[in-house]
């Protein structure tokens, strides 16, 4: 059994531990690492066993320019198990005097210190010069031990007071769940990636980890191309013909889940519960804001939306009709080439729901400062929109899937389950009532059940109403 003698040292010591220490039984990977104990060095190597008085304690185990601390609260003749692991940063490269990263090259982002005119000389440039770059990153990447592996994230069991994150890793016949640190990733050698590449079946991936707010963020998830291939997973904006870029979206995978009002807390609409398989697609990250509407408003002539003097940018857009989010959906798709539209009843619930079946998102209780509603316990509640991404997000990274506005559907209500929730009504002769979803700023924690669900006509437009997008 590996590690066997510390099992059995740590038996043996058990018995003997002070009334006024306990032990910590500490590994670090790599095991060369230096170990100090409240800024003292304690140990070069491990695996250690450290006899600590009660208290807490700082734990700091270094590995040249890897550096990682966690404090350990120590009891009477306990034995704390820990285990840190120190890794390398991924390859990045330099690019005009300047690190740059491999998701700076994929999806360059405004950065504060730079005006829009500085920013938009600079990514063309990084757009010019992609495929060098790439090439680089992947003659960079050859060089190093890299990431391999299919990472499963376990969403609802990160840690935030230890800013952990459970993560399964899987390859092969070998899988093994690990704990890792915000700003962390996961490293296999380079045979096994270049194995993994070539079968087909798995690709090399390194997964950036980092705190943001109040929860973990899986900031980038990167197919590694070992042979000038690659692509972006998780996460991903379309280029539009005008330059910008599309809507932040997010790959949901397809599932099934039971629909409807699975607690008996909801109303007669919400019935009956039933199992729904739903594809895979893309969802917008965020409600459509008024600055991504607004651009769509100065390439048409259309009219621009009232946004009753809150503020555009960041806010969700209002006051559109079914219709106008359609005529939205339909110039994104012409200059993206792509296929957008909203959502059908059943993709919006199987993505709020994020693979839970509780009455919100995040549990079963409203909670305070969750979302935007009239009871929520946020600064907006019962007064206005709130900025998308105001609150935490769903377990598929999702903002304000409940809360703030409700969000136009492409589904045909019916008073009772009957299957218009699978499908796009797009004529309007089909039904004028089209299927709401998710709450807004101004209803009842009831109403922001992610079972609940309303109706609108095709032409209203209220400022408690907005819209996201799907893309196939």
């Amino acid at each position: 059994m590996k590690n066997k003698g510390l099992y059995c040292a740590l038996l043996c010591l058990s018995f003997s531990v002070h009334a006024a220490e306990g032990m910590l039984a500490l590994t670090t990977i790599p095991q060369d690492a230096k170990i100090y104990v409240n800024y003292q060095l304690k140990a070069n190597t491990t695996p250690v066993i450290l006899p600590l008085p009660v208290g807490t304690h700082r734990i700091e185990a270094v590995k040249g320019a890897q550096r990682v601390t966690l404090e350990v609260l120590i009891t009477d003749g306990a034995v704390v198990s820990k285990k840190i692991v120190l890794l390398e940063s991924p390859p990045s490269l330099l690019f005009k005097g300047k690190q740059v990263s491999i998701s700076e090259i994929l999806n360059p982002k405004l950065d504060s210190f730079e005006t829009e005119a500085e920013f938009q000389q600079r990514r063309q440039r990084l757009l010019e010069n992609r495929q060098t770059l790439l090439e680089i990153f992947n003659r960079a990447v050859q060089q190093h031990e890299h990431a391999a592996g299919v990472a499963y994230l376990d969403k609802q069991a990160y840690e935030i007071d230890t800013e952990m994150f459970p993560v399964r890793i899987e390859w092969k016949e070998w899988a093994k769940p690990l704990n890792l640190r915000k700003n962390s990733y996961i490293f296999a050698p380079l045979e096994d990636a270049k194995a993994l590449w070539q079968s087909g079946q798995q690709k090399p991936v390194f997964v950036s980890l980092e705190l943001e707010k109040d929860r973990v963020k899986v900031s980038k998830s990167v197919l590694v191309g070992l042979e000038r291939e690659w692509a972006v997973i998780n996460e991903f904006r379309d280029q539009l013909q005008d330059g910008g870029l599309g809507p932040e979206m997010v790959i949901i995978p397809a599932g099934e889940f039971m629909m409807g009002d699975l607690h008996g807390a909801g109303y007669d609409n919400e019935q009956p519960v039933h199992k729904v398989s739903v594809g895979g697609f893309a969802m917008s990250r965020y409600e459509i804001t008024f600055a991504e509407y607004d651009r769509f408003v100065q390439a048409t002539g259309y009219p621009k939306p009232d946004d009753r003097g809150w503020w555009r940018g960041d806010r969700p857009v209002i006051n559109v009709s079914w219709n106008e989010a359609r005529l939205y959906a339909k110039w994104l798709s012409q200059q993206t080439q792509q296929d957008y539209r909203l959502p059908t009843e059943a993709e919006w619930e199987y993505a709020a729901r994020a693979g839970t079946s509780t009455k919100y998102p995040w549990g079963n209780e409203i909670e305070s400062n969750r979302a935007n509603c009239d009871g929520c316990g946020s600064k907006w509640d019962d007064t206005k929109t709130a900025p998308v991404g105001s609150f935490a997000p769903n377990a598929f990274g999702l903002y304000d899937m409940v809360g703030n506005v409700w969000e136009w559907t492409c589904s045909a209500y019916q008073a009772k389950y009957e299957g218009a929730e699978l499908g796009c009504a797009n004529r309007p002769d089909e039904n004028r009532r089209k299927v709401v979803r998710g709450g807004s700023w101004y209803d009842s924690p009831k109403q922001v059940r992610v079972a609940d669900r309303s109706w609108r006509r095709l032409n209203f437009r209220y400022n408690g109403v907005g819209f996201r997008l799907v893309r196939r």
